[in-house]
């Protein structure tokens, strides 16, 4: 891979942030954790949405909801694809003191964000009959799904909106306005889903509207602060229409992200369908005891994009200002902390699940077929965090193609591959053998890219020091 760098002139370096000058292992942790605690504390629906769910209303019911998750992921996939592009410019341009070029594409991004909500809500809502088929959603679980599922899509345009508005907090050095409206959305969204689900007993789609009330209660917020000025970004009108070329690279920088998370949604549906099709005397048992798994395993992973996050804007800002030595210490510093939460997570999931599982169900069935699944599934879950501080290095450093590659060669090159071909060998088990295999293949490929470009840094660090 070739080196292209793009050199800034010092004098448009902001060499007074602390993104430049802090200890570095003490700037990610101060950037890692109040974005870990945000969005931990944002990502707790997850689990207490489920948990409600299941026992609020019944397992089917969460079989229901898991068997459409992959929709609402790929919405979400969308919204964090042109978050993180638009905070990925941002944060480099902040870097180089170039502020009306920050304010720019902050601006540029709501045009983007307003019209894909739009149109991709409008086009699910239409097809929504036929995406269910492709999914081979048993036909049991249609009803409920159906009606948790339209007012996710109604209200989409909302997180979508919101969420450029918290990513570029982040992007500017702002984790604890980021962190104060996630938090915010994420109590608003448990409290509204007890009230709706056990109160007004509103089934799930009680659950649905919990968090349609909660993010516009928090987009509300959002906007209060970036009014107050708690962004380096400002909203111009004036460039809410701007050249293609902006909306191009939101798109380019977010990609990685997209295939990341719009990987995580295929994930999900191709489990659910290989559920379907190879075990479908089990399939509600099993997408149930799944669905379970796949959310306390999105909870338990948020930390992870928490570093991937704090690494994206370390590496960033350094690279913008040309502190090459600082962009390989952010990576090593993410590299530690993401092994230390990967062996705990490994040993908490594939060796005692059985106290999550009692969380959301007493279903004996569920239980012991989530447990089968958990030993096996989650083995490789310190592989997926390398692969994901790769990815946020490369993309940091505005090298979207890498960053593309890296997610794509695991998840669309190896897992989705697996999770079809290994049925047909294992039976069931070798639909979760597909995610440790693919983990521990692309985490090996991952580390030994970054490696290596980071060795060739290191030679033009070299370099410019004689």
């Amino acid at each position: 891979m070739s080196m292209k760098l793009a050199y800034i002139d010092d004098n448009h370096i902001n060499s007074e942030s602390p993104l430049l000058k802090s200890p570095i292992f003490q700037q990610f942790l101060y950037m890692a954790l109040p974005t870990i605690v945000g969005l931990v504390i944002n990502g707790m629906y997850i689990v207490v949405n489920g948990l409600f769910i299941s026992r609020g209303i019944g397992h089917h019911a969460m079989g229901a909801v898991s068997a459409v998750f992959p929709i609402q992921m790929f919405l979400l996939a969308i919204s964090t694809m042109q978050g993180s592009g638009m905070a990925s410019i941002i944060s480099r341009h902040l870097g180089a003191k170039q502020y009306e070029e920050a304010s720019r594409v902050f601006s540029a991004s709501f045009l983007l964000a307003i019209a894909s909500a739009i149109i991709i809500s409008a086009l699910l809502m239409i097809f929504r009959p036929t995406i269910y088929a492709l999914l081979a959603v048993p036909h049991e679980f249609i009803q409920e799904a159906d009606s948790y599922l339209v007012p996710v899509l109604i209200f989409s345009i909302v997180g979508f909106i919101s969420n450029q508005i918290t990513e570029s907090f982040r992007a500017s050095g702002n984790p604890k306005a980021m962190m104060q409206v996630l938090a915010t959305g994420s109590i608003l969204n448990i409290i509204f889903d007890a009230l709706f689900i056990f109160v007004f007993k509103w089934g799930v789609a009680g659950a649905a509207w919990a968090t349609a009330c909660a993010m516009s209660i928090a987009l509300v917020m959002a906007l209060q602060l970036q009014n107050k000025g708690e962004n380096a970004a400002k909203f111009k009108p004036q460039y809410f229409f701007s050249k293609l070329k902006v909306y191009l690279d939101i798109i380019s920088f977010g990609m990685p992200v997209l295939l990341s998370h719009g990987g995580f949604s295929i994930i999900m549906a191709v489990s659910v369908y290989s559920i379907s099709v190879v075990i479908p005397e089990q399939s509600s048992t099993l997408i149930s005891a799944h669905g379970i798994l796949m959310r306390c395993y999105m909870f338990l992973f948020l930390p992870i994009i928490g570093m991937m996050i704090a690494l994206q804007t370390l590496s960033a800002f350094n690279y913008g200002a040309q502190q090459f030595k600082r962009v390989q210490q952010a990576y090593i510093s993410a590299l530690i902390c993401s092994s230390i939460w990967g062996v705990i997570v490994t040993a908490l999931l594939c060796f005692n699940p059985e106290w999550l599982l009692l969380l959301f169900t007493q279903s004996p069935e569920i239980i012991s077929e989530g447990k089968k699944i958990a030993a096996i599934c989650f083995l490789g879950f310190l592989a997926s965090g390398v692969c994901m501080m790769s990815s946020g290095l490369f993309q940091g450093m505005g090298k979207a193609l890498p960053a593309m590659l890296l997610d794509a060669a695991r998840t669309y090159i190896l897992l989705i591959p697996l999770i079809f071909i290994l049925p047909l060998y294992f039976h069931s088990t070798g639909i979760w053998l597909s995610f440790p295999i693919a983990d521990l293949i692309g985490g090996t490929i991952a580390l030994t890219f970054s490696s290596r470009y980071l060795m060739k840094l290191t030679k033009v660090i070299k370099t410019r020091a004689h």
